[in-house]
């Protein structure tokens, strides 16, 4: 294999990495930071839920937690056999491509699971814990690595 062979395969895997770390990050409620709680703690914590608001939620985050493992079996699956293809060919090959390609369609998915299971815990609440909800999500999203 040549060098830049070796190179591109490299950064392949660095980037598949990369992007694994960050679809994980996004799969923990938007992990809690410095700047606030995590939205997970924030609706458990602090929205002073009813009982059923509760039951609601756990529904949809038991929900969420299977097909979110689910999916995340897929990005290691394809992390496989990304590694079997670069180790096979030492090369950037359509083989390569089509793993990454398969990589980055599961890690979509998992980010659109992840928007429509916060939608739907957003929809339990009451208009006021939905405002302080809001904020949370907003903060969270716009927050830079600080």
């Amino acid at each position: 294999m040549s060098k830049l062979g070796f190179y591109q395969a490299l950064c392949v895997v660095l980037a598949l990495a990369a992007g694994a770390l960050g679809a994980w990050c996004v799969t923990h409620y938007f992990a809690p930071t410095d700047t606030g709680p995590s939205l997970h703690q924030m609706v458990h914590n602090e929205l002073e839920l009813s009982a059923d608001q509760a039951d609601a939620i756990a529904g949809i985050e038991a929900r969420y937690q299977t097909r979110r493992r689910a999916l995340e079996s897929e990005m290691q699956a394809a992390n496989t056999r990304l590694a079997a293809a670069i180790d096979s060919d030492k090369a950037y090959t359509e083989e390569v491509q089509a793993t990454i390609e398969d990589f980055h369609g599961t890690m979509g998915r998992l980010q659109r699971e992840t928007i429509v299971f916060v939608l739907e815990m957003r929809e339990v609440l009451t208009p006021e814990q939905q405002a302080r909800f809001d904020a949370t999500v907003t903060a969270t999203l716009t927050q830079t690595g600080q």
